[in-house]
């Protein structure tokens, strides 16, 4: 496991292409780009035009392939699903002139569920329709299920462990590395350490199918307008057939327990024994998982995500 190669492009080179690519493909100019937002691994713009649609989401994505797995999720969720998913309009793959992959698509009116603070003072009833709502579209998601687990083109194993365990061994390993050099605290390489002696413990309850996964549902990726009512769901991430579990860890991070998402979804639906103990491992390992692919991590998450496993190891009476 390493740490994903992203292009080099400057942001401001990248706006460029953007402008570039929506002037071939609507045989239009653009009247505006705004930059507004990205990470790691891709930059996003807001683009305005003559023509239908009008507005636009332009992604640069800075890993390549990247843009074809988010764009076959996108379409795959939005084909199951009871909240809006935004539409992909087209894709571009990167050349020798634009040497940066792009996916464009539908913009979304409203503001995301974390940025925007003034949605976490809005009546408990508001609150639990949110909450409510989303629970009810991850059941719906997790109800589609596959006999296999793994990519969703091309799900490859039996097991859901077989998929899962060698994939955590790798970042515990890579997590020692990143210790060895000071990248990474003792305090986090012990606690994981820890679970892991217990991997087989923690996971016992059996996966019996893989269940179709956004990925990355937390209230970043939520989009609504001023009183919580849902506009549509975004930026999915590594969507696959997986353990249902493993899309609920992300429902407790940023603020989402102060929209009580983890404990709506398991009073609306069955979940494992053991599920908030393997939330917790999940939460851990993906990022340090994300941690290993990008180069950087929030440290707010991490610490926060650290504190849940030890306390579910405590009352597992595993340390």
């Amino acid at each position: 496991m390493e740490q994903k190669k992203i292009r080099k492009s400057s942001m401001k080179q990248t706006l460029e292409y953007a402008k570039e690519i929506i002037c071939r493909h609507y045989s239009c100019k653009v009247n505006n780009i705004t930059f507004v937002g990205g990470g790691s691994f891709g930059y996003v713009y807001k683009v305005e035009i003559p023509v239908s649609p009008y507005r636009l989401i332009v992604k640069a994505c800075r890993v390549s392939g990247m843009f074809l797995i988010e764009s076959n999720a996108l379409k795959k969720l939005a084909e199951n699903s009871t909240i809006h998913i935004p539409e992909v309009y087209f894709t571009f793959e990167a050349t020798n002139s634009i040497p940066m992959d792009f996916l464009v698509e539908e913009f979304i009116d409203g503001t995301d569920c974390f940025t925007d603070f003034s949605k976490l003072f809005l009546s408990k009833r508001k609150k639990e329709k949110f909450a409510d709502t989303i629970a009810d579209c991850l059941g719906n998601w997790h109800s589609i299920t596959n006999s296999r687990f793994g990519s969703l083109e091309n799900p490859e194993y039996d097991n859901w462990l077989d998929y899962y365990k060698p994939f955590a061994e790798e970042i515990l390993t890579e997590a020692v590395r990143m210790n060895k050099n000071g990248i990474l605290n003792n305090k986090t390489l012990d606690v994981m350490k820890t679970a892991w002696k217990h991997f087989d413990y923690i996971f016992s309850d059996p996966v019996e199918h893989g269940s179709l996964i956004h990925g990355d549902l937390n209230v970043m990726n939520v989009m609504s307008d001023k009183k919580l009512n849902i506009t549509a769901i975004i930026d999915p991430l590594e969507c696959k057939w997986a353990d249902k579990e493993f899309d609920l860890f992300q429902l407790n991070n940023l603020t989402g327990k102060c929209f009580n998402l983890y404990e709506t979804y398991k009073r609306k639906f069955p979940v494992s024994e053991k599920c908030d103990l393997k939330c917790a491992f999940y939460a851990v390992y993906h990022e340090i998982y994300c941690f290993i692919s990008s180069g950087t991590h929030t440290e707010l998450i991490l610490r926060m995500t650290i504190k849940r496993l030890k306390k579910e190891l405590k009352k597992n009476a595993l340390i």
